[in-house]
């Protein structure tokens, strides 16, 4: 699953544990909630009867009773995403998807009985834009304990890039990092845990010319699994490696994302290399998890990289400080907000 998914069937099994929720989805699985097909009849029954409705704007809710309250999840800034995703040179149909989902997001601050971001600046920028009144609660990603313990140790200098090569990161500043650390001296391999996207129906031919040049450039140090790793598989490949690294352009959208693969490296106990900017950095810095660089900057992540492999005491004391933030992000701990605020509508 990617980002969205992760977090979906996360909050719906939290949300279980308090009040019958359905999770309306386009998988099957099992979990605390009760999952239904998108699209399917008994989808619709569940949002016909639902008491409180929970998603990202793309979902596009409307009342079905007077007394039915909305919750939009602005976690993911898609409409910054899009910009990245489409350049400066957008088709019509680009044009047309891109100006949607700010009619829709533009909808979801005008109508929704309560909103959810997952960091004070994410509130900050869609403040500037809300038209209604509704409250917010800061909800960020979060990890799940189990998950955690039964993690592995690490096996080798391995540093992994744990998420995909979207278009607003910068996946070229690892693969010549990792070149120029070996050149110096220092055994390193960088590790893509997926090149594929999670939605097997979306191909992009040109994006994997692009991917299959840079592992090339990559001279036999990189590499990178065909398939996207499966959710429950994630940590284990994590943690397989020594350090993790995930680094992004200039760009809006890094300064509005949460980088939901910060919280597997948490979750693993892998310290991290991160681009400046964002929440990831900010958390990164604040709590001694890692390192944090410049962005597009080849020789400090080379250097971040090299003193992660090769400092004990600085690796040793990344990853006490990741062990010892990890509860404070517990799934049953970030949820909480949410909760209540449901809790607070049934009284």
């Amino acid at each position: 699953m990617a980002g969205p998914g992760i977090r979906a069937w996360h909050l719906s099994r939290e949300l279980a544990k308090h009040f019958p929720t359905t999770l309306i989805a386009r998988r099957e699985g099992d979990g605390h909630a009760a999952i239904v097909e998108h699209g399917s009849d008994a989808a619709r029954r569940a949002l016909r009867d639902a008491d409180v409705l929970i998603g990202q704007p793309a979902r596009g809710f409307r009342k079905r009773r007077r007394a039915q309250r909305i919750v939009y999840d602005l976690f993911d800034p898609t409409v910054l995403e899009l910009r990245e995703l489409y350049g400066h040179a957008p088709s019509p149909r680009q044009r047309v998807h891109l100006a949607a989902e700010w009619w829709r997001l533009a909808e979801a601050l005008l109508r929704a009985d309560l909103l959810m971001c997952a960091a004070r600046k994410q509130r900050a920028f869609y403040e500037t834009l809300q038209g209604g009144e509704a409250r917010w609660i800061e909800v960020p990603f979060g990890i799940d304990l189990e998950d955690a313990r039964a993690c592995a140790k690490p096996q080798d200098n391995i540093v992994v890039w744990g998420g995909g090569v979207w278009e607003w990161l910068d996946p070229a500043t690892a693969v010549d990092a990792i070149v120029r650390v070996n050149a110096h001296g220092t055994r390193a391999r960088l590790l893509f845990l997926g090149r594929a996207r999670p939605n097997r129906n979306l191909v992009d031919r040109r994006r994997d010319d692009r991917f299959d040049a840079l592992l090339a450039r990559g001279r036999g140090l990189v590499s990178a699994n065909e398939e996207w790793i499966p959710y429950g598989e994630r940590l284990a490949w994590l943690r397989a490696g020594k350090v993790a690294i995930m680094l992004h352009r200039r760009t809006a959208e890094a300064e509005y994302s949460i980088r939901t693969r910060l919280f597997d490296a948490i979750a693993a106990a892998v310290p991290v290399v991160a681009t400046e900017g964002g929440f990831a950095a900010e958390l990164v810095a604040r709590e001694g998890l890692g390192i944090v660089v410049p962005a597009e900057d080849v020789a400090a992540v080379a250097e971040a990289v090299r003193r992660l492999l090769t400092d004990d005491g600085l690796h040793s004391a990344c990853v006490e400080n990741l062990e010892r933030i990890r509860p404070r992000f517990a799934w049953e701990v970030v949820t909480q907000p949410l909760v209540d605020a449901i809790m607070q509508w049934q009284t």
